[in-house]
């Protein structure tokens, strides 16, 4: 299927996968003036960017699914790829690589039962039918019985003047909420507050010790709730800390549950509004919680395997202005994808050409044409490649918990996490644009090259919670996610007929490869504006700061100082 360009580095197979990096395309770098705050318009890049998805995205990768051999080999080429071009080892014991310590959790699907008792008796539901249950990572042998409560969207935020648990003790029960982000909030606002982690811890400082989250018509259509019992017989994954235990976002929420039909009847059966009731209310505002007349029972068998690891892969390009040196701008882009996911096709490997080889062969680009720079950007970059993203974010979120750099040098995180290189784009979209002064930078960057800051196209998605940047702006660290526009050079929407044709057609299959018509000159003007945006951050008198009003910048770092928002 996918194949290795001759400019690819050698690769001999033993027991070990060696890499020799041969880049011997790197002689055509571009001159240091060319490297300026102007395009750079350097006719490697698109070779190179070439060169880098075809290996990442070949088979012999089997995937690159966290954990395996292919992840561990994609790393090593990625290492290798940063020591060619001379940049400081960022990652443990003064290497490349940062190892993540997994905890992989598997569900025995012979050994599951979850029922719901009402006032007209109790029924079981099997797991994958109108309920979709996975393995636990805490418990080996789970057992958890409650009774339910409803409430609403399961939100409290003093600062939107939500709290849908008021007046509701839900101490040692069950929480049933609505799923995901409420369409009547702002939707980078709606993103935080609709994901799932978020809706159980806000559960868990209340006290329950279950959260069941109803699915709508509006996730449906996201995300058909079927595909949730494809993940069943996959293994379902953490980090570990260096003691051994496993991060688990809202540890006491042991009963995690998503129903739909049957199960969201049973919920609401004999209450004051029915489940149709609730979900209409939901789409328009919150919605007042009640006590159910029911309880939910929930007993199942999970393997746990704490050998696999992880890696991230990291790499330091020192700043040059010895005031700014310590600050430190980090570029994440995952490399990992989710393996070999159809093991009775023909084609069983899931390559992520575009998910996300195409975002790590960006940023080993930009991070080729910096290092060739005579002088250094003003603060210092570190290039770091996350493994495991697909996992849960778990890479990304793991070296936020654990930096190889000082924690409160880092003052900004850019993100590249796919895209669309089949047609030439006008503008370019940045989820997150909203929220800190980088939207304005980033404005600044691009207006160099004639492109314009596009909104985002699908505000109800809550695209900015659901990729790497999240695990950064959790630590109060402001983010950007880039991703092309959808705007074609002509002034026409190509992007959007494209976006749903690929989740409908190729995202997390395995026609996700080098098949798809990729234009490289494309993917290199991508690239540019990736750098022209890392620049413009690197060299700012000062670091970018969230606005004032920003939701994230409330929460996650309040006591940081603000920007006004200027428009």
């Amino acid at each position: 299927m996918a194949f290795l360009y001759i400019l690819v580095p050698i690769v001999i197979l033993n027991r070990t996968l060696i890499f020799l990096c041969v880049l011997f395309f790197m002689g055509a770098l571009p001159s240091h003036a060319q490297l300026n705050d102007a395009a750079s318009n350097d006719p490697a890049s698109s070779a190179v960017i070439k060169a880098h998805m075809a290996f990442l995205a070949d088979d012999l990768m089997e995937g690159r699914e966290a954990g395996t051999a292919g992840e561990a080999r994609s790393a090593l080429y990625i290492a290798t790829q940063f020591a060619a071009l001379g940049l400081k080892p960022a990652g443990e014991n003064g290497g490349y690589v940062q190892k993540i310590p997994l905890r992989s959790a598997q569900l025995n699907l012979s050994d599951f039962a979850f029922s719901i008792a009402t006032n007209e008796g109790s029924r079981s539901f099997e797991n994958g039918g109108d309920v979709a249950i996975s393995a636990s990572l805490a418990s080996t042998d789970l057992s958890v019985a409650g009774e339910v409560v409803f409430a609403g969207h399961g939100i409290t935020a003093p600062e939107l003047g939500i709290d849908d648990y008021d007046g509701l003790d839900v101490s040692g029960k069950v929480v049933a909420v609505i799923g995901g982000p409420p369409s009547f909030l702002p939707s980078e606002e709606a993103a935080h507050f609709g994901s799932s982690n978020q809706k159980r811890l806000m559960a868990e400082a209340r006290g329950a010790v279950g959260v069941i989250i109803i699915w709508t018509p509006a996730l449906e259509k996201r995300y058909p709730f079927d595909l949730l019992k494809t993940l069943f017989k996959s293994w379902t994954m953490t980090w570990n800390d260096t003691a051994g235990t496993p991060n688990i976002e809202a540890p006491k929420i042991t009963l995690r549950a998503f129903i739909r039909g049957d199960a969201t009847e049973a919920i609401f059966r004999g209450t004051p509004m029915t489940a149709a009731e609730a979900i209409a209310k939901s789409e328009v505002g919150p919605v007042k919680g009640f006590v159910s007349k029911s309880s939910v029972k929930l007993s199942l068998q999970t393997k746990h395997d704490d050998t696999r690891q992880s890696r991230n892969v990291a790499a330091l390009l020192p700043g040059s202005d010895p005031a700014l040196s310590d600050e430190v701008i980090i570029l994440t882009a995952h490399y990992d994808h989710v393996g070999i996911c159809a093991p009775d096709k023909e084609d069983k490997i899931c390559n992520g050409a575009l998910d996300n080889a195409f975002g790590t062969a960006l940023m080993l680009d930009v991070a080729r044409l910096l290092a060739a720079q005579e002088t250094s950007p003003a603060r210092s970059i570190l290039f770091l490649a996350v493994g495991a993203e697909e996992k849960g974010l778990l890479g990304s979120d793991y070296f936020a918990a654990f930096p190889t750099v000082p924690q409160n040098q880092i003052i900004a995180n850019i993100n590249l996490d796919g895209g669309f290189p089949f047609y030439d784009f006008s503008d370019v979209i940045a989820f997150g644009a909203e929220q800190s002064q980088m939207g304005e930078q980033l404005q600044s960057a691009i207006s160099k090259i004639g492109l314009n800051l596009a909104s985002d196209p699908f505000p109800e998605q809550g695209i900015f919670t659901r990729s790497d940047q999240y695990s950064f702006v959790k630590r109060g660290i402001p983010a950007l996610f880039l991703y092309n526009g959808f705007t074609d050079m002509e002034g026409k929407n190509r992007g959007q007929a494209i976006w749903d044709s690929f989740l409908a057609e190729h995202y997390h299959e395995p026609s996700d490869d080098l098949s798809l018509p990729i234009d490289y000159n494309v993917s290199a003007k991508f690239s540019d504006v990736f750098r022209l945006l890392t620049v413009e951050v690197a060299n700012a008198p000062s670091r970018p700061l969230w606005y004032e009003d920003s939701v994230f910048g409330k929460r996650f770092a309040p006591d940081e100082p603000k920007a006004r928002r200027q428009r």
